[in-house]
């Protein structure tokens, strides 16, 4: 293909409208109004206080975002096609989870190997695909000066490469470190919010080594409005064996603020939850969030250590816990 007829297919087929937050995971934080038609509570990080009402596929959409061009300089959206490939295989994992009619963390636990291995893969990915990923690239590994010049249309495209070529390097071996990792399910009486960085590195969510973050971090995922995945980092398991394998967790109290507040740090454009588990009922942000050397913040960054007692195995927590909210107490009782 010259160069022609490949700038005239990039005009044309780079420009959809690429989703770098799944939506079928938003919808998990979305209230189901009527089929096929979900709404969610949005907060923009300029103006967190205001949130907005929006469905899963008007927010976290940007243009051409996983468009690529090959060494040919021929047009690709290889990622964005393997994202889809991922996802439809992920949420068989997530129904198992979240879908228990009696019960909010599933008896159906640990995952079996397969569901483990494309939830892995799929965390892997919303781990690299973000747009907070690709800033922190683009700071970290500005683009090479003697890059070919190309027509514009092409050059647009192109300029995506070191960021799609990063998830594919990486996203292998970040998949079998997630698999490795010993997973807690846990449920959170505080209301849970998510974010465009969707799985969250405790403490060093820009590393430059992220594969090695990954590694030795603690590991959120918010799941739904009161459920998560936590895989405790090495430190945390040496205070209690049982975290050295799969269990599950409660998470009670401020400890469940704690988990929003780390979720909050690390968005880089927005969060979101569900309208009637509004988390600013109970918390507000108060401290600096993740600084963001791309955008010329060099403060301190927030550090956080969480403890948490290993859930009983042969206990669990009533399904409508995940929906209802226990009463508010009066001074009486």
């Amino acid at each position: 293909m010259g160069r022609a007829s490949a700038g005239k297919k990039a005009a044309r087929t780079g420009r959809t409208r690429d989703h770098t937050v799944p939506q079928m995971y938003l919808r998990h934080f979305a209230e189901h109004q009527a089929r096929r038609q979900y709404e969610l509570r949005v907060r923009r990080l300029d103006n967190p206080d205001r949130a907005f009402p929006a469905a899963p596929s008007a927010i976290g959409a940007e243009r051409g975002f996983y468009w690529g061009t090959t060494l040919d300089g021929v047009p690709h959206h290889s990622c964005e096609e393997l994202f889809t490939s991922l996802e439809g295989n992920a949420e068989t994992a997530l129904k198992t989870i979240l879908d228990d009619k009696d019960w909010a963390l599933t008896p159906q636990w640990p995952l079996r190997p397969e569901q483990r291995s494309a939830l892995s893969w799929w965390m892997a990915a919303q781990i690299l695909r973000t747009t907070r990923q690709r800033k922190r690239l683009s700071h970290t590994r500005p683009p090479s000066e003697d890059a070919p010049d190309l027509p514009d249309d092409i050059a647009r495209i192109a300029a995506n490469n070191p960021h799609l070529r990063y998830i594919v390097e990486n996203i292998a071996v970040l998949a079998f470190v997630l698999h490795n990792r010993p997973w807690g399910l846990g449920f959170s009486d505080m209301c849970l919010l998510t974010s465009d960085v969707p799985v969250v590195i405790w403490n060093r969510p820009d590393a430059d080594d992220q594969v090695l973050a990954v590694a030795q971090s603690d590991i959120m995922l918010p799941l739904d409005p009161h459920r998560l995945l936590f895989l405790p980092s090495p430190a945390e398991q040496l205070t209690d064996p049982r975290k050295s394998t799969d269990h599950l967790l409660h998470i009670e109290g401020a400890v469940g603020m704690a988990l929003v507040e780390v979720a909050y740090n690390v968005a880089d454009q927005f969060v979101v939850h569900h309208p009637r588990h509004d988390p600013w009922l109970h918390w507000k942000p108060h401290s600096p969030r993740q600084p963001r050397p791309w955008a010329g913040e060099d403060h301190s960054a927030p550090q956080y250590v969480i403890q948490y007692p290993v859930f009983p195995p042969d206990r669990n927590i009533e399904r409508r816990w995940t929906i209802e909210h226990p009463p508010p107490r009066t001074a009486a009782s």
